[in-house]
């Protein structure tokens, strides 16, 4: 029997192999629907330098790590001169006059003095959505602070189903998002949204069984119409109501007040003209907090809201503090440099500021995130290059910062929620379950009430001491006259 042993044919297929794992190289990370496919790089295992060039000229690689390492010094001086309890991630004050939050703790302070709602709008990724994370920071502080209500809801949503903080089903809606392709003139609303009834439209929402979620006694809506468009709403299932909206080319505001409400379903009649934006729902004083979560968020998106709409929604909801957390949606595991990003969130975080002139603003940093490239998932190198991009965005725009990639626990904290028993994140290695978003949330929470308890101690520690003035000597009745004796 005669063999054949020609090396040619299997040589031929290994230059082919090579030959198309480099022209793949050439193609950048794309996505395709779910799934998303990493940059093909043959060389990395033998690469000696892994940063990607700059396209930057002005804030490099070398600045982020320079600036950022002498601010970490800054954080722990900062830290250690104001006794950040062991254990606790203290919030990063990088604000001129020293007190970055101090509109939303100057409210906490007067909130049951004056009886009014303290609000704070969480703006977010994925990370957050279907109140993962915000659910039970919520919790946490209308347990200590009051409030009965799940706040801010919009009219639609991908992760109604999944969010157990209210109940919610819808029908008949567009939507538009600041992230997607849009072939309407309608904007982005004040969380990223724009919802456009259709015809048979409805939206209905119903109390969760969670403590100050129980019931609603104010709920409000937040449109646009520039026409004639009517409400008709039905509460517990009986009441029927029938309303004509407001026509205004601004953002207005819709309210109804009422007793422990079970359900409540809004359907819009001629809504040609109409915008919709979400709901809300509260219940005096107290405080809510707002989750304005679109996945896939880099943060740079919110540029796109127009600045009239977000001006128009503050004066409504007077918020006092903004968290931003972001971040997740722009690593990538082949770049190191992100001096792009901070540029651009310089600019979002600077609109926000002009905007929201009487609000604390708060920005948190990535989450870790693990990736397997070796056979094991690791922290993703690029997760401490984004915390340091975003702590200089904090100093440059001279606003609060918290690490929450440290307070989780820093590198490969993820996987080690991930593999708990029982897990406290998902088998992605990026995201929370609800268990995770309740072991973080109170990392967050913690960080803010020492945050006031730090600046009440500083605020009684320098209040000058009042003038002690003489007691006045007690009079004994009235002192009797002098008697002038004659003289004889």
């Amino acid at each position: 029997m005669a063999f054949n042993n020609n090396i040619r044919d299997p040589l031929r297929l290994c230059l082919w192999v090579v030959g198309l794992l480099f022209l793949f190289s050439l193609l950048p990370r794309f996505s395709i629907g779910t799934w998303t496919f990493r940059k093909v790089d043959p060389v990395a295992d033998i690469r000696t330098d892994g940063h990607a060039p700059s396209n930057n000229p002005q804030i490099s690689l070398d600045s982020i790590k320079t600036e950022s390492s002498q601010k970490n010094m800054d954080s722990a001086t900062h830290i250690a001169k104001t006794g950040c309890p062991p254990g606790l991630t203290c919030i990063e004050n990088y604000s001129p006059d020293g007190v970055a939050l101090k509109h939303f703790i100057r409210a906490l302070n007067e909130m049951h003095e004056k009886h009014k709602a303290v609000r704070v709008a969480f703006y977010g990724d994925s990370f957050v959505e279907g109140d993962v994370f915000c659910g039970s920071l919520r919790d946490t502080l209308q347990q200590i602070f009051g409030g009965e209500g799940v706040g801010y809801v919009p009219i639609t949503s991908e992760v109604a189903a999944f969010r157990s903080t209210i109940r919610h089903t819808f029908e008949h809606w567009k939507t538009y998002s600041l992230l997607g392709k849009t072939d309407s003139s309608a904007l982005p609303g004040p969380s990223g949204f724009c919802f456009l009834p259709q015809e048979g439209n409805q939206v209905e929402y119903k109390p969760s069984r969670q403590r100050f979620l129980r019931d609603f006694n104010t709920v409000k809506l937040y449109y646009k119409n520039t026409g004639h468009a009517v409400i008709d709403y039905t509460v517990n299932d009986t009441i029927n109501h029938t309303e004509n909206l407001k026509t205004s080319g601004k953002l207005q505001e819709w309210s109804h007040r009422g007793k422990k409400m079970s359900a409540i379903r809004f359907q819009f009649q001629q809504p040609d003209s109409l915008e919709m934006y979400g709901a809300s729902f509260e219940n005096g004083e107290g405080i809510y907090v707002d989750n304005f979560s679109i996945r896939g968020n880099s943060g740079m998106g919110l540029a796109k809201i127009p600045d009239a709409t977000l001006a128009e929604f503050n004066k409504h909801r007077n918020y006092k503090l903004i968290v931003l957390q972001y971040g997740l949606n722009s690593v990538l595991e082949d770049s190191l440099n992100y001096g792009w990003y901070v540029e651009r969130m310089i600019n979002v975080v600077n609109k926000l500021k002009r905007l929201f002139p009487k609000t604390s603003i708060l920005l948190m940093s990535v989450s870790d995130r693990s990736s397997n490239t070796t056979g094991e998932f690791k922290t993703m190198k690029a997760i401490p290059a984004m915390r340091d991009a975003q702590r200089l965005i904090a100093e440059r725009t001279g606003i609060a910062f918290w690490d929450l990639y440290e307070a989780m626990g820093g590198e490969n904290s993820m996987v080690k929620l991930a593999e708990a028993k029982p897990p406290l994140a998902a088998k992605d290695y990026t995201h929370l379950n609800f268990k995770g978003g309740r072991k973080l949330s109170s990392l967050m929470a913690k960080s803010l009430l020492h945050e006031q308890k730090s600046y009440n101690e500083k605020q009684v520690q320098t209040q000058k001491p009042k003038s002690k003035q003489k007691p006045r000597q007690k009079s004994k009745g009235k002192p009797k006259p002098k008697t002038k004796t004659k003289k004889t």
